[in-house]
């Protein structure tokens, strides 16, 4: 998806080259694994990277940061009077009530569930998310608080609000989203992920490309139009964007001051939401500009501190730092890469050979091994509990293919990249970066006669990380 703003040099939009420089520097120096920035100022495009194997036009999962496109979601359906905020929650799902119902499961309302202020005392997602039905398990939850008065971060109260929606426009949120909110944004290129009942998963999930982020956000910046369309009023957006609860006490994190209408609410007016590892979208009103971040860290403290700095630096751009040589290092800037080597004399024959395995934590039942000629390899991963995974590697360029991998909460077919290199004639690594998500997996087979020791890890995951275990030679 081609960017639709133009862009502009840095300093005529009274940021500094320099500034923005030293941005990256401390990036870096911080470790804070960010992949890609997009930033706009004055309508502008003034920053733009995304560290290779990573593709600025690829979707990325934003996590969390779902739960903004929710409540805008919410509000175009106030809007259209399909809604209201005071409508009374369990009113939606009669055929799902626990047998009995409180008083503060009676009383909460739609703004209840928007300002995460539903009235549980914990966050129950760890409870709720292995449950069939998400909605019944929601209502047969203890409520101890009266709705409205204390707030609890609640990814199930955002999957209350698409089921909702789901009822009162009688059909599939995202296809709500789609064409209330995606199509006037001129978004075709999204995906979002479902609950076993089939119902949008509102709080998390969603696949949308950097670009149509930026696009959401400048449309909140812009007081909810979009070329010169009205996306959503501006009466929805006087609640949703200032803020309904108070987060500062359960939220230790600096720039939580406040939570709206699934939005968090920041000093000076500015808003954003964030996404598991780092995943930010951030709008100033204050500066006129909108911060789209990706990464593979929760770092949005440190991220939205370096945002504020840049509109705070005097400093202006000299001969040492142009913006040619700030292009030129953002054009080029990548993540780290496994290099490739020398394939060593005497490396261990897989072509054609299958290793089976014993019950394990990953629930894989066989790898097998096909050498189509010195440099390329392909491999077969077969599971006891979902479908196989087939990959492609290279020992002297990265390879590019599709994989089934998890995403949020489900498998998927995405793309990768991927790298293979042998660090001894018996051992093999192989590395794959999943480019529309955060994860980074690497495996490691430890050859040894007639025998494997796998070795699995993933960089970041909301489950198993990493694990190690070995398999025999399948002498069929």
């Amino acid at each position: 998806m081609n960017s639709i703003f133009p862009k502009s040099v840095p300093e005529d939009q009274g940021i500094s080259s320099v500034a923005i420089w030293h941005m990256l520097d401390e990036v870096e120096k911080k470790d804070l694994e960010v992949i890609s920035m997009k930033l706009i100022v004055n309508g502008h495009l003034i920053l733009d990277f995304c560290k290779k194997p990573y593709e600025t036009d690829c979707r990325q999962l934003w996590f969390s940061t779902t739960k903004a496109i929710t409540g805008i979601g919410i509000g175009i359906a106030c809007d259209r009077g399909l809604l209201s905020l005071d409508d009374s929650v369990i009113s939606f799902s009669p055929d799902k009530l626990p047998p009995s119902i409180s008083v503060n499961l009676q009383a909460m309302r739609v703004r209840d569930l928007l300002s995460m202020s539903c009235g549980i005392h914990e966050n129950t997602y760890a409870e709720l998310f292995h449950q069939d039905d998400w909605v019944a398990a929601f209502l047969a939850q203890e409520f101890p608080h009266k709705p409205g008065t204390y707030y609890r971060y609640s990814t199930h109260a955002s999957h209350m609000l698409a089921a909702i929606a789901e009822k009162v426009t009688g059909i599939g949120f995202f296809d709500f989203i789609k064409i209330h909110l995606m199509h006037p944004l001129d978004i075709d290129d999204m995906t979002w992920e479902a609950c076993k009942q089939g119902i949008t998963c509102g709080g998390m999930g969603l696949g949308l490309t950097t670009e149509a982020i930026v696009r959401f956000g400048y449309m909140l910046l812009n007081h909810g139009v979009y070329n010169e369309k009205r996306i959503v009023s501006e009466q929805y957006l006087s609640q949703a964007l200032v803020e309904q609860s108070d987060n500062r006490k359960l939220e230790t994190k600096r720039h939580k001051n406040g939570y709206g209408f699934h939005m968090c609410i920041d000093h000076d007016g500015s808003f954003y939401h964030e996404g598991s590892f780092g995943q930010l979208c951030y709008v100033s009103p204050s500066k006129n500009a909108v911060f789209v971040v990706t990464s593979q860290k929760n770092n949005w403290d440190d991220v939205i501190d370096l945002f504020d700095a840049l509109f705070l630096s005097c400093e202006n751009s000299n001969g040492d730092i142009s913006c040619d040589i700030l292009e030129n290092r953002l054009d080029t800037m990548s993540y780290p890469l496994p290099v490739f080597t020398t394939i060593p004399d005497g490396v261990f024959s897989i072509d054609g050979k299958s290793f089976l395995f014993d019950d394990n934590e990953l629930k894989l039942s066989q790898v097998y091994f096909k050498q189509k000629d010195t440099h390329c390899l392909s491999l077969t991963l077969e599971y006891t509990d979902r479908p196989q995974s087939n990959l492609s590697f290279s020992f002297i360029e990265p390879s590019k293919g599709m994989d089934y991998f998890i995403k949020d909460i489900q498998y998927h077919i995405q793309r990768y990249t991927a790298y293979a290199m042998w660090q001894d004639p018996s051992l093999l690594v192989l590395t794959v970066f999943y480019i529309e998500t955060p994860y980074v997996v690497t495996y490691t087979f430890c050859f040894c006669g007639n025998e494997v020791r796998l070795g699995y890890n993933v960089n970041v995951s909301f489950g198993i990380k990493e694990a190690s275990f070995a398999g025999k030679l399948s002498l069929d």
